[in-house]
């Protein structure tokens, strides 16, 4: 019976995550920049980390120079739900180029059939 009561929590929290819409980030260019934004969408810290420390330039400068489709590094990464990024670049990243957090209740009856990938091309400038 104890169990029952602890389970079912799991599993619903199992089911928001299920039918949540997966990203494929596909860069216009090779620039080390374009896989910098790639990596922090597709919410790979360590990833992002290695090449911010691989460019010239320190870790906070990447954070607020870089743009991806008009974002900052940490905006991007919240946009699409890159938790890990997003926290990482937070720590590194002005007040300005942090997102702005907010609570969204969505309908999960509208979502999107599970399975289905949302192509998101990254394009990247710097300020």
């Amino acid at each position: 019976m104890d169990a029952r009561i602890l389970l079912a929590p799991v599993l619903l929290l199992g089911l928001g995550t299920a039918s949540a819409t997966e990203y494929r980030f596909v860069g216009t260019d090779t620039k080390p920049e374009t896989q910098m934004c790639i990596a922090a969408g597709s919410n790979k810290a360590g990833k992002l980390r290695l090449q911010m420390n691989e460019q010239h330039g320190s870790t906070r400068y990447h954070a607020n120079s870089v743009q991806c489709n008009g974002k900052s590094l940490a905006q991007f990464a919240y946009q699409y739900g890159a938790d890990k990024a997003y926290t990482f670049l937070a720590g590194h990243s002005y007040d300005r180029n942090k997102a702005i957090e907010s609570v969204t209740i969505k309908d999960l009856s509208a979502a999107n059939a599970q399975g289905d990938d949302e192509v998101v091309y990254v394009q990247v400038s710097s300020r």
